[in-house]
């Protein structure tokens, strides 16, 4: 029987299971998963979603609320980063319930900057699967900044 990392992938549910047998991608690569739905989903014509980035943090929130589209505003990393696909927030491995979040809904390349722009993002997500995940799911991420 073949794994998830070894068959082809051609339902959102074996994206999501995919990425979410990638070492750590909730701890500190939640962005790049968030990214990877949305352009996986793009890609294939289907419903697009909406990336959404939850704080628990107000302080954090409020930078990046108001720092998103300034490029002279250090971006904080949010507490989890997901993506709203057919009225549910989802990550790659769990729904999230949408309570005690504050939320932000952020545009693809607003995603980009916080992924490759901020340096607080949990440190156990190593950037190296990147390249793998984008060939796996046939989509770019070489936009995707490898050494943050």
């Amino acid at each position: 029987m073949n794994s998830i990392l070894d068959k082809e992938i051609t339902t959102f549910e074996e994206v999501r299971k995919y990425l979410s047998n990638i070492p750590n991608i909730n701890f500190g690569g939640c962005g790049i998963s968030a990214l990877s739905m949305y352009r996986w989903l793009k890609k294939d014509g289907r419903e697009v979603p909406k990336i959404i980035l939850l704080y628990s943090n107000y302080n954090n929130y409020i930078t990046n609320k108001k720092g998103i589209r300034k490029e002279s505003i250090a971006l904080k990393a949010p507490l989890h980063c997901a993506i709203k696909y057919k009225n549910k927030i989802v990550d790659s491995s769990r729904n999230i319930l949408e309570d005690n979040f504050f939320k932000q809904i952020v545009e693809e390349g607003e995603t980009l900057r916080l992924i490759n722009e901020s340096d607080d993002w949990a440190p156990y997500f190593e950037r190296k699967y990147v390249p793998r995940i984008g060939e796996k799911l046939g989509i770019d991420l070489s936009d995707v900044c490898l050494n943050n």
